[in-house]
């Protein structure tokens, strides 16, 4: 028992530096909380954490079938492509069902400019006629309203 009774007793954290430590965190959390609320940076991290991810709209196209520039002058060649435009909001869809017109126009122009040597060219592993179908789309409708282009089939003769 004398042994027991050599040994150092244990110091525990006083119960006041303790409460004291925690008050403190609170009150520094607080106080950037409140910043962050009075600059609206809360807000706005609050915003894109409630946003859902953009949700994207495909709107198919009708089946084009158009002659193709030729070397020796003939329209012997054509091209029957399928495809679907895609976007990133309702009223833009809307928009691109609305205005098929010029949609379509737009498409065709792209195409008819196109031969059997170029129809299928690619850049960076992606057809370069697709990319040219969309800024054609948006500068026919003034906006950026197409963000992508789907080929569903596609013949060429």
């Amino acid at each position: 028992m004398e042994k027991e009774a050599q040994l150092p007793k244990k110091q525990s954290i006083p119960k006041l530096v303790l409460i004291a430590v925690i008050l403190m965190v609170l009150m520094v959390g607080g106080g950037m909380i409140g910043s962050l609320m009075t600059n609206g940076l809360a807000t706005e991290w609050i915003a894109n954490f409630n946003k859902k991810d953009a949700e994207s709209i495909l709107v198919p196209q009708e089946e084009f079938l158009v002659n193709l520039k030729s070397d020796d002058g003939s329209l012997d060649d054509f091209l029957k492509i399928e495809m679907s435009v895609e976007t990133t909001d309702e009223d833009n869809g809307a928009i691109l069902t609305e205005k098929a017109a010029i949609v379509r126009d737009a498409i065709i122009s792209v195409l008819r400019s196109k031969s059997t040597a170029n129809i299928l060219d690619e850049a960076d592993g992606a057809l370069v006629i697709k990319q040219e179908i969309i800024s054609k789309i948006n500068q026919s409708l003034g906006s950026e309203i197409a963000s992508d282009l789907y080929i569903t089939n596609i013949v060429m003769q």
